[in-house]
């Protein structure tokens, strides 16, 4: 499952005048790249109204990916995107919905209803329609740290605009919303994989735990290294603060283990850098480098071709929910 938070077709929310027609053609060609690769959900972002109502408008009439916004209305209060879209997979259903508070001055004809509000309204029709519910923010970091507490019933709350990105050995609220952030600068993927055995029992976020067991594993290697042959206590014998930090591994490694062991139905999440070590689909790579070709011939600053595309990992799906 593939959801884009928002701020997908645009840098800024000012287009360059020099560089409006370009960067329009490259907002089409990036749809239809979603599109090829089958993004399930678009929320509405600021950035995405650059070039103006009517332009967003014709890229949703023509696409068959769901544009949704909860809150942003035409100047009648008419919402112009449906409020949410329902996607099922894997006998799942998951409602996802999408709110921004981010709407360019330039852009007069578009309005925002308080987002907090509609999300909440949004969520509670959904709830006992679907398995999980997914909400998609554009909003400003300055709204991020409380969003958890105004928008609780959400499971999962994906950010766009915000600045920072989410590190997956950060402790997430216990029975969530989980909240995630990719930054803002398009570099980075984040990907939540859950696995159910059993439904009537939580969720458990396992992300910190199994980052944790990694990063102690790793110190305590760092430390046998001194001298394989030989256990921990004999090698700092002759010093007790270390064995002490010794024996604090130990302890934490059992708890975050026991942590994991007891998971019945787990979630977890992890942010992938868009480098070259995600490998490449050389159909797509061509599409891409073919669009920033033409964008760049209406444009009088070139943008490079695009590096590395992400190809889809193959192999066992449990349940997985990505954000770009």
């Amino acid at each position: 499952m593939i959801l884009d938070a928002g701020d997908v077709f645009f840098a800024s929310a000012v287009l360059a005048s020099q560089n409006a027609e370009g960067d329009k053609l490259q907002a089409k060609g990036l749809l239809q790249g979603y599109e090829t690769i089958g993004c399930d959900a678009l929320n509405v972002g600021g950035f995405d109204l650059a070039a103006g109502k009517d332009f967003l408008l014709s890229l949703a009439n023509d696409s068959s990916i769901p544009f949704i916004s909860a809150n942003l209305t035409d100047t009648n209060d008419i919402l112009l995107f449906p409020p949410y879209a329902i996607v099922e997979k894997n006998g799942f259903k998951v409602g996802v919905t999408g709110v921004s508070n981010l709407v360019p001055e330039h852009v007069k004809d578009v309005r925002k209803r308080p987002y907090v509000e509609e999300a909440n309204q949004v969520i509670a029709e959904l709830r006992s329609t679907v398995d999980f519910i997914v909400l998609l923010a554009n909003v400003h970091r300055k709204h991020v740290k409380g969003i958890v507490q105004q928008i609780p019933d959400a499971d999962y709350i994906f950010i766009s605009r915000d600045t920072q990105r989410t590190r997956p050995e950060i402790k997430q609220e216990e029975g969530g919303p989980y909240i995630y952030s990719s930054g803002n600068q398009g570099k980075y993927l984040s990907v939540v994989e859950i696995e159910l055995l059993n439904q009537h029992e939580p969720i458990m976020d396992i992300s910190a735990a199994e980052g944790k067991i990694k990063s102690i594993t790793k110190r305590l290697k760092k430390l046998q290294d001194k001298d394989p042959e030989k256990s921990l206590e004999e090698i700092y014998a002759d010093k007790p603060n270390v064995l002490k930090l010794v024996e604090d591994y130990r302890q934490q490694l059992v708890k975050y283990e026991t942590i994991m062991a007891d998971a019945v139905n787990t979630t977890k999440y992890e942010s992938v850098a868009l480098s070259k070590k995600v490998g490449e689909d050389s159909e797509l790579l061509t599409f891409v480098d073919e669009t920033l070709a033409s964008c760049n011939a209406l444009r009088k600053k070139p943008i490079k071709a695009s590096k590395s595309i992400i190809t889809p990992k193959k192999g066992p799906f449990k349940k997985k929910i990505s954000k770009n």
